[in-house]
């Protein structure tokens, strides 16, 4: 009868603690290779080749060909297209993408969700002659390849 009597009077008490509940779930999702910048700055344009490239980064996440390309300033007019067949020059792009996600709740009381995603992109224009032509790359994430053992 006491033991009965202890847990109805606990209850109301346990009830208005499952209120105050709180939990957090963060966690990251990562794809593709990480791009390290140290082999970014080995790529020299005019003399790196397409082998070279695949050497240093290995296969491409995306591959693109079309026709040739002439960067100009802005406002500036290109120059007529000439009648000779336009050469096609293939475009490599490597791709790492983290997601950071961070769930936190207070039961019935406050919920946050929060997701941010980055990436860093590195692209490589080649010339109809397998070499680097033009390299872009943008950064987001702070990821850094592992050491080899």
């Amino acid at each position: 009868m006491m033991r009965a009597r202890a847990l109805v009077l606990r209850l109301p008490a346990l009830l208005a603690l499952s209120f105050l509940v709180e939990g957090c779930v963060m966690g990251t999702q990562k794809e593709g290779r990480v791009i390290a910048v140290n082999d970014v700055a080995r790529v020299k344009v005019g003399k790196t080749t397409r082998q070279d490239v695949l050497d240093i980064f290995g296969p491409p996440t995306a591959f693109t060909r079309g026709l040739r390309t002439e960067l100009q300033p802005l406002g500036v007019r290109p120059p007529a297209v000439a009648q000779t067949p336009a050469a096609l020059e293939d475009v490599y792009t490597y791709e790492y993408r983290e997601e950071n996600e961070v769930f936190y709740t207070i039961f019935l009381l406050y919920t946050s969700f929060k997701r941010v995603k980055l990436s860093d992109t590195l692209m490589f224009v080649f010339d109809p002659n397998d070499v680097v032509k033009y390299v872009a790359f943008a950064r987001q994430t702070d990821a850094e390849p592992e050491a080899k053992k």
